[in-house]
């Protein structure tokens, strides 16, 4: 598609469906979500096909196996927007729900900043009861900046990847505002059939957006374009530092809770190259194509996304995927490219010995589960068939 077609489809779009950079957090821009006509989202949705599913045979046995599941959940599926709202407030569709949500969530983690340090604790339950619950000692995410030269190194892969930037640009620009849509059209994600599923992602962008920027603010890192103008984005530079990847975390913690809510494991979904975790590579990447983010910054974000999703998952109290203590250190990420590939080659050599700019060991300590939460977990999982089924 030409930069002169692209041009003409984002004329389409209104000037607030662009700019919001926390696309769960809010229903604008959501085309494929709320039904919504949007000509550069298709575009975009197009062009990241061929990149995500490319021309892989579709496995019509494993269709009609899901077609059968599908008939046999039909009386458990019917009605679940009816009354079975008893253990909720109520419908949860305003905004002061979600606040309520997100301060729970919030509540759940402590965070620490030192020298180019970040680590993430989460709150434990405790013997002597719950007003006495305290945090973990050992952080279930810990994070280290790269130094300045490691960031210097990666620069040339911004220029590598401008190739790729008229390709890319429909979905450069639609998920600027709206990441949620390009997993809404595989996982059948929308406000008629998954209300509640909808809310917690939107919940988790709220929780995780603070941790995202406290981290940034922090390590203060330098964008491309600090270490010379040829980088030239084609989208204005966010003002914040660069790493971890807002939308590299925010991608894989989508990818991550909908694995989560099937009862999935996203740790091995991510090392299997699953279509989720494709997508959210790609969308990471494209913030490389566009010139505003380094490689290095997709990995941290990748990191952060799976191991925010672990945690809010054992918030809940749900029964799913052991939850890991995950590591990731920039400074030992020696130059590397990032894509789908890479990811699943760092998961399968995180719990192995040796084991450096990525590690995962596992989390023994027993969550304090926020019930709000917990109760909104339920109901999203409800609105899905288990992983594979």
């Amino acid at each position: 598609m030409s930069v002169q077609s692209v041009q003409t489809l984002v004329s389409t779009q209104s000037t607030q469906s662009t700019q919001s950079t926390q696309s769960t957090q809010s229903t604008q821009g959501r085309g494929v979500v709320t039904g919504d006509s949007n000509p550069l989202l298709s575009a975009a949705l197009a062009t990241s096909h061929d990149g995500v599913v490319a021309t892989e045979a579709l496995d019509f046995d494993n269709i009609g196996l899901r077609s059968d599941r599908l008939k046999q959940a039909e009386d458990r599926l019917t009605g679940l927007l009816g009354s079975d709202d008893a253990q909720l407030p109520r419908l949860p569709d305003t905004p002061y729900f979600l606040q309520a949500v997100v301060a729970g969530l919030i509540q759940s983690t402590r965070i620490e900043l030192g020298d180019k340090q970040a680590s993430l604790h989460a709150r434990v339950i405790s013997k002597a009861g719950p007003l006495s619950d305290g945090f973990a000692g050992d952080p279930f995410v810990k994070m280290t900046c790269p130094g300045i030269d490691d960031f210097a190194e990666q620069v040339p892969y911004i220029q590598s990847y401008a190739d790729l930037r008229d390709e890319r640009l429909p979905e450069i620009i639609v998920q600027m505002g709206d990441i949620l849509s390009f997993f809404a059209v595989g996982d059948l994600l929308d406000t008629e059939r998954t209300p509640y599923t909808l809310k917690v992602l939107d919940a988790a962008a709220g929780y995780a957006g603070g941790i995202i920027q406290r981290i940034k603010l922090s390590f203060d890192g330098p964008r491309p374009v600090q270490f010379s103008p040829r980088v030239e984005p084609i989208i204005a530079t966010p003002t914040h530092g660069t790493l971890p990847s807002g939308h590299a975390t925010e991608a894989f913690l989508i990818a991550s809770l909908l694995t989560l809510l099937r009862g999935g494991d996203p740790a091995r979904a991510a090392a299997d190259m699953q279509q989720r975790f494709r997508l959210a590579a790609r969308i990471a990447v494209n913030r490389t194509v566009a010139g505003v983010h380094y490689p290095v910054d997709s990995a941290a974000g990748a990191v952060l996304g799976i191991g925010l999703a672990e945690h809010l998952a054992a918030t809940a109290g749900a029964s799913v995927a052991p939850v890991g203590n995950w590591a990731f250190d920039g400074t030992a990420w020696n130059n590397r490219d990032f894509h789908h590939g890479i990811v699943a080659d760092l998961i399968d050599a995180a719990e192995t010995e040796g084991a450096t700019s990525v590690v995962r060991s596992k989390d023994t300590s027993e969550r304090a589960t926020d019930d709000l939460w917990s109760r909104l977990w339920k109901k999203a999982a409800s609105e899905h068939l288990p992983e594979g089924g």
